[in-house]
């Protein structure tokens, strides 16, 4: 299983956070257009993500689970490509075995930095937000994921006082 430790921030200034982000790291950031379908998972979260990234379509299917805390959280996920042949098939089954939790659609501005993905977000119906995930090999802690989380949040400019902890899904359904 793969682990992360995240933070997800409400962002003041969506562009002065996109151009932060390209300066700390040096490359050129990636737009993505997501859309993701919740399903009402017994344990964590489970999700399937359409992705269109330079007019290329791909879906994968991702399920996590972390603790909807503010601040530096350990997430342990699994995801896997959806082969478009089976697209339809596999989403009329979760949808009737387990039912939809609700829709997400956002455009993400993906910049890598080393070790971590900065998701700057505009999600539709909610506003701007940050997201780092801090992808941990397996020798690595927590506490160094965290370590490294917190600086790049200070990097971009993003307070303590901005930390969420939920997910957008969680903040649609309030």
């Amino acid at each position: 299983m793969s682990r992360n430790v995240e933070i997800k921030a409400k962002v003041q200034n969506h562009d002065e956070t996109v151009r932060r982000a390209v300066d700390i790291s040096g490359e050129k950031p990636t737009i993505l257009k997501q859309h993701d379908i919740f399903y009402e998972s017994p344990n964590g979260r489970l999700k399937m993500r359409s992705v269109e990234e330079n007019g290329v379509a791909r879906t994968e299917l991702i399920w996590y689970d972390r603790p909807d805390v503010a601040g530096p959280k350990l997430s342990q996920f699994n995801k896997f490509d959806v082969p478009a042949e089976i697209l339809d098939a596999l989403k009329l089954s979760l949808q009737s075995s387990m039912g939809v939790k609700g829709e997400v659609k956002k455009t993400r501005t993906l910049v890598l930095h080393g070790q971590t993905r900065i998701h700057i977000d505009r999600v539709d119906g909610l506003g701007d937000f940050m997201e780092l995930e801090v992808c941990l090999k397996p020798e690595e802690t927590p506490e160094h994921g965290e370590k490294v989380a917190h600086e790049i949040r200070e990097q971009l400019g993003v307070t303590e006082d901005d930390l969420l902890t939920g997910a957008y899904m969680d903040m649609l359904k309030k």
